[in-house]
């Protein structure tokens, strides 16, 4: 009576003179497979993707998270902009650090916000008007 062992898939006798290559090698001529020389080199279990292709995939969601970002920025800057082309000329702009609120927060003050202060011709009342983070008036 010969004993056998299980390894993964394949069991085979048990025997000191075994050669798991011999065996693996009947395998693959039982099945009519023909190992080349261009196969070693190859896993023997396909992976998803490999270590530089997830590499590569991460660096490429960063960079697309830092564009984004930078977009954001620019947006920001370009609302500023627009917005401050519509205050008026007799208009004083002003740096403001504004102050939340929020008690679980540990900032002091935030900002710096600038904001356009002129008075109304009309009604005489003193007008405050948000401009923006960045503060660059062209004319």
């Amino acid at each position: 009576m010969t004993t056998t062992k299980r390894l993964g898939r394949f069991s085979h006798p048990s025997d000191d003179n075994f050669n798991s290559f011999d065996h693996l090698l009947s395998f693959s001529k039982d099945t009519g497979l023909k190992p080349s020389l261009l196969d070693w080199d190859k896993p023997l279990f396909s992976r998803r993707s490999s270590l530089l292709e997830k590499l590569l995939a991460h660096a490429n969601k960063a960079a697309e998270k830092s564009r984004k970002f930078l977009n954001k920025i620019e947006s920001k800057k370009q609302s500023s902009i627009n917005r401050a082309k519509l205050v008026p000329e007799n208009a004083t702009i002003r740096k403001e650090y504004i102050k939340c609120g929020k008690t679980p927060c540990y900032h002091g003050k935030h900002g710096p916000y600038y904001y356009a202060y002129w008075k109304d011709p009309e009604t005489k009342k003193l007008k405050k008007k948000y401009i923006g983070t960045v503060c660059q008036k062209e004319k």
